[in-house]
């Protein structure tokens, strides 16, 4: 008659348990360890939006990471919803624990600058202390300390595409994404963001300058579609 050898050996089936236990504490650990790279570290975003095109077409996928929420000129940043700040200790806490849980699969209390949605990704023009103006779709910046106004492109070494459209016959240019807007001087936590898609995008013409804060993270890669595979 067979018999389970597990069932008569305490120490086979001891070396037997042993195993599973350390199968599933490895298990746990690798999903521990993942959870803390994609929280802190970096963290996949979907963009479906097409604010963002050319450079960054609706349906990609990029890697922000949170660590970097200083931006220079030109980088792409994933911007967070200005209620957050007054959201309560309680919201705040569930929201870490939730993204920390999920891989940042969930986002609750999560809205954009343009109630209803998700967060964001913009980029960034003018940095604190910047004096900006902007003339039918064209960016002028005066640098903190410095006498005259240079365009965007002219001020970065960031290499990127803004899509600047002939608007149509009859167009209200100061209908939505303004086409022009008077000088303004950041403050010291002060950014002006703007989508690259310059006719349509909402961003800082309609909002206003975002505070530091309000900046999740850097953008860093495009990595889906793989046609489009790019450093940002």
């Amino acid at each position: 008659m067979e018999k389970n050898i597990y069932a008569i050996s305490y120490k086979l089936r001891r070396e037997l348990y042993h195993k599973i236990a350390s199968a599933v504490g490895l298990v746990f650990v690798f999903f521990i360890v993942t959870s803390l790279f994609m929280t802190f570290i970096i963290f996949p975003v979907a963009n479906k939006s097409d604010s963002m095109a050319p450079d960054i077409p609706a349906g990609s996928y990029e890697f922000v990471s949170p660590l970097l929420k200083n931006p220079d000129r030109g980088d792409v940043v994933l911007l967070q919803n200005y209620s957050n700040g007054k959201q309560t200790p309680l919201r705040r806490l569930l929201r870490t624990v939730s993204l920390f849980v999920t891989v940042h699969k969930w986002q609750p209390f999560d809205e954009s600058p343009v109630s209803g949605t998700r967060p964001v990704m913009r980029r960034v023009v003018g940095l604190p202390g910047d004096t900006i103006y902007i003339d039918r779709y064209v960016v002028f910046i005066k640098p903190a300390g410095q006498n005259h106004f240079l365009t965007e492109f002219e001020l970065t070494n960031s290499k990127y595409n803004a899509r600047i459209l002939v608007p149509p016959a009859m167009w209200d240019s100061d209908f939505g994404a303004k086409a022009s807007i008077p000088q303004i001087t950041l403050a010291e936590d002060e950014y002006f963001v703007l989508g690259d898609d310059r006719l349509s995008s909402a961003d800082s013409r309609i909002w206003g300058p975002v505070k530091q804060p309000a900046i999740l993270g850097k953008a860093l890669l495009l990595y889906f579609p793989f046609n489009k595979f790019s450093f940002l």
